[in-house]
């Protein structure tokens, strides 16, 4: 998983080094490069220094084809802005916001964005909800040659048909899972929001086919 924290105060470096632990990509993005120093040596992730809702500055830290967006700045509005901007902008997949204000905290859930309290909890459940709505993830390897793939379908391709997913020789939807049921993709069956969908893709082809899905 791709994931961008942005701030670097105490609870964004426990999400990031979490993050980082468990071998996910992470980009950390804080107006000031001091708050970088409380990163540990284990932390594998970037770095970007800058306005954290600034355009250049997003696009630095890849928010193009990031999977997931936590917004943990000392800052409601401040989190609220990039947010939004994730969310509707960049059409993040999932985006998560810290929050000290109850009714901020219902306006952005109306928005669809989840949000955390600043605690060891919230810090648990913020991994929990990111491992349990990655977009993406290869779950086993077929030799060198084919992966096969978990995708959580993006709202740009409901509605889609899943023989539209197929490419010859490189690409197939093998199975589906929608609303507690799992079954095979049939003729004419489309994309339904919140599907998750099982596809074999080529190890040539991973890239390629996380643009065509949308990721």
């Amino acid at each position: 998983m791709k994931a961008i924290v942005i701030g670097c105060g105490k609870f964004g470096v426990r999400i990031s080094e979490q993050l980082t632990r468990k071998n996910h990509e992470v980009v950390v993005v804080d107006k000031d490069a001091e708050n970088f120093h409380a990163l540990s040596e284990k932390f594998t992730g970037r770095t970007i220094c800058g306005v954290v809702y600034d355009k250049d500055v997003l696009d630095n830290a890849g928010i193009a084809t990031a999977d997931a967006v936590i917004c943990c700045t000392s800052s409601d509005s401040l989190n609220a802005v990039v947010s939004n901007i994730a969310k509707n902008v960049f059409h993040v997949p999932t985006v998560v916001a810290s929050v000290y204000d109850p009714i901020r905290a219902r306006m952005f859930e109306s928005m669809g964005i989840y949000t955390v309290s600043i605690t060891k909890l919230g810090l648990d459940n913020v991994m929990e909800y990111l491992e349990g709505n990655k977009s993406w993830s290869v779950i086993r390897s077929f030799g060198n040659d084919v992966r096969l793939v978990k995708v959580r379908i993006p709202v740009a391709l409901v509605g889609t048909e899943f023989s539209n997913l197929t490419v010859e020789g490189k690409m197939t939807p093998v199975a589906v899972e929608r609303q507690g049921r799992s079954m095979l993709p049939e003729k004419g069956m489309c994309c339904e929001f919140n599907d998750v969908l099982y596809l074999s893709v080529a190890a040539d082809y991973l890239t390629r086919a996380r643009d065509i899905l949308q990721l």
